[in-house]
């Protein structure tokens, strides 16, 4: 059989046409596909998430004992901020004419649970928070949020959650003057340890610093105190002598003569050295046995010194470190007379002492 050219090329010319239509079909299908696979993983994400629920009141703590008790006030128009962990803002309220709000639908996992927390603020003028009562008995009526900086402690959500008990007790605080203002704050590290610095003025009774050090900017702990020089304008420094590598939060806790306080700014200081950091040293203070947790980024030698309160070398210790977390008991301290001592550790590129209290 004869096929002109006029023939193959209409054939030709059909054939392309069904390629491209079968193309199109199949790029339908594709897309048809991907559409229902997002809306199947969309009803998955749903299926696994879960809700709860929170609230409370903000009322007139009059007797300031940091504990709900009927006849006390419930305070309008304060902000109740809803935070998760990271202190990322979930959700804000205002408390009604009553003090009362309540957050709902809160997103949690279907299953385990998750950690928030909540701050208040928009405080109405000359009132303060009232004190943090820890009594688990009264938890249900107790004050949550923290005297100074108005947020609660963590608390864990599951689905399901209704929790009627995160509340703020206010007390009336006419004329609350902060001990001081501070001009600088800030601190670095060298030398394996960090330093901190402040510059104070307009200062007002003021009686001393607590330093407080965090890991995750949340969770502070104190790990000094300072007596505060009485004059209104004068600098300060702390030396922290256990820094760790990562990120350290630092604030300062600035407390006058009434036992009024506030804190300062939350500052940053970042650690990055080679060599030897003591974490911790157990117990502290120690009776018969201690030991220093040392971590390491090498394989080395270092040498631990006791050293008593006159700067005399008491006990000295060759010890090998490898890398990672290193537990060494000291050796023959049980019978060292009590008292303050200084606990050394000298390595290849660094040397850290820290303080030691013998019973």
């Amino acid at each position: 059989m004869r096929i002109t050219i006029t023939t193959y090329q209409t054939i030709k010319a059909r054939w392309a046409q069904s390629q491209r239509i079968a193309g199109l079909l199949l790029l339908l299908i594709f897309c048809v596909q991907i559409n229902v696979g997002a809306q199947n993983n969309a009803a998955k994400a749903q299926a696994k998430a879960g809700y709860a629920s929170i609230g409370d009141m903000v009322w007139i703590d009059a007797n300031i004992n940091g504990i709900q008790e009927k006849g006390e006030a419930g305070v309008p128009n304060v902000m109740v901020t809803l935070y998760d962990s990271l202190l990322n803002t979930i959700a804000t309220k205002y408390t009604d004419a009553a003090g009362r709000y309540r957050f709902d639908s809160i997103l949690v996992p279907s299953s385990g649970d998750k950690a928030f927390l909540a701050g208040f603020t928009n405080l109405p003028p000359d009132y303060a928070y009232t004190i943090l009562v820890q009594d688990t008995n009264l938890r249900a009526v107790n004050s949550k949020s923290d005297p100074i900086s108005g947020k609660t402690a963590m608390f864990r959500l599951h689905a399901g959650s209704i929790v009627t008990n995160i509340d703020a007790g206010l007390k009336s605080a006419p004329g609350v003057v902060f001990p001081l203002t501070l001009d600088q704050f800030n601190g670095n590290y060298a030398a394996g340890v960090i330093h901190l610095k402040w510059t104070t003025f307009t200062a007002t009774n003021m009686d001393h610093f607590d330093i407080e050090r965090s890991i995750d900017g949340v969770n502070f702990r104190k790990i000094g105190t300072m007596n505060a020089l009485g004059v209104n304008t004068d600098s300060y420094s702390f030396t922290d002598l256990t820094a760790d590598r990562g990120s350290s939060f630092y604030r300062l806790a600035m407390v006058d003569e009434d036992g009024n306080y506030t804190y300062s700014k939350a500052i940053t200081v970042s650690v990055d050295f080679k060599g030897i950091s003591v974490s911790v040293v157990y117990p502290n203070p120690f009776s018969k046995r201690v030991q220093v947790k040392i971590d390491a980024d090498k394989s080395e030698q270092v040498t631990i010194r006791v050293i008593d309160n006159s700067g005399v070398v008491v006990r000295t210790q060759i010890a090998k470190v490898f890398p990672g977390e290193n537990n060494i008991v000291i050796q023959n301290v049980a019978e060292l007379p009590g008292g303050v001592y200084f606990l050394e550790v000298i390595g290849d590129h660094r040397s850290m002492k820290t303080k030691l209290m013998k019973q």
